[in-house]
């Protein structure tokens, strides 16, 4: 069986997330990764997420990287539980067999570079789909601290 290309239509769900040089989408598309959830998914960004920021902090210097590592590692629990830190969204069939409904939380801005054709285009569900703000995806506003505690991030995406 062939894998499935981008441009065929599936449900998932997707996260934005914020590293150093700026924002990034990250999908987890059902005909990929089966019916995974948000917090399944989350554990699976954290682990890229963290080595992006590490090796950022390596080029400020040693002693930043291993201040910045021991204060990661002794927060990484909660970092795991906070999987509803950032924006995100679930991709699920609507009414109709070629309709898709995209729930969010409403935190999208125009600074994250990150629109909501690209993600309609990672789903391949272009033209055929229905925003809806869920605030069961808002991002909670403790996640989002704890993250900009640890991380040099300056912006707040949560009250967006």
């Amino acid at each position: 069986m062939p894998a499935p290309s981008p441009a065929d239509p599936s449900e998932g769900v997707f996260y934005v997330v914020r590293l150093p040089d700026g924002w990034q989408l990250c999908t987890f598309r059902h005909d990929e990764y089966g019916t995974i959830g948000l917090p399944d998914c989350w554990v699976q960004v954290l682990e890229p997420f963290l080595e992006i920021w590490l090796n950022r902090f390596s080029q400020e210097g040693m002693e930043t990287y291993e201040t910045r590592h021991a204060a990661l590692e002794t927060a990484l629990g909660s970092l795991v539980a906070g999987y509803d830190g950032f924006p995100r969204g679930e991709v699920r069939r609507g009414p109709g067999r070629k309709k898709y409904v995209i729930h969010h939380g409403g935190e999208l801005s125009r600074t994250m570079r990150v629109s909501r054709k690209e993600i309609e285009d990672a789903f391949g569900i272009r033209g055929r789909t229905t925003w809806i703000e869920d605030p069961s995806h808002l991002s909670d506003r403790q996640s989002a601290e704890r993250l900009r505690t640890l991380l040099p991030i300056g912006e707040k995406w949560e009250d967006a």
